[in-house]
C-alpha cells in the first residue's frame, strides 16, 4: 500500500505565515505594555531624591528618619523625635 502526502497549497501556507506573524506581533505588544506599565508604576523610584539629594534608603525614608510600625501594617518614616510621619517614598 502506497502512503500518499499532499501538500499545503500556497494559500494554506500564506495563512499560516500570516499566524505566526500575528503571535509574534502580540507578544511584542504584550512586551511593549509591560515595560510601559512598569515604568509609569515605578516612575517615582527612578527620580525621587531626598532635600538632601540623596535617594531614599531601602525602606522608602531618608535620613534622619525612622522606618516605624504605625498599626494594622501600616509603615510609616518619621523624623527622629518627632510625630510628624507620613508614608515612605517608593
Amino acid at each position: 500500500m502506497k502512503k500518499t502526502v499532499m501538500k499545503k497549497s500556497a494559500k494554506e501556507q500564506k495563512t499560516c505565515k500570516s499566524w505566526i506573524w500575528i503571535v509574534v506581533a502580540f507578544m511584542l505588544g504584550g512586551l511593549i505594555g509591560y515595560t510601559t506599565y512598569y515604568v509609569i508604576d515605578n516612575w517615582n523610584g527612578f527620580f525621587v531624591t531626598c532635600s538632601d539629594g540623596a535617594r531614599p534608603d531601602k525602606n522608602g525614608c531618608c535620613a534622619g528618619e525612622v522606618y516605624t510600625d504605625a498599626g494594622n501594617g501600616w509603615m510609616v518614616c518619621c523624623p527622629e523625635g518627632g510625630d510628624n510621619c507620613f508614608p515612605p517614598m517608593k
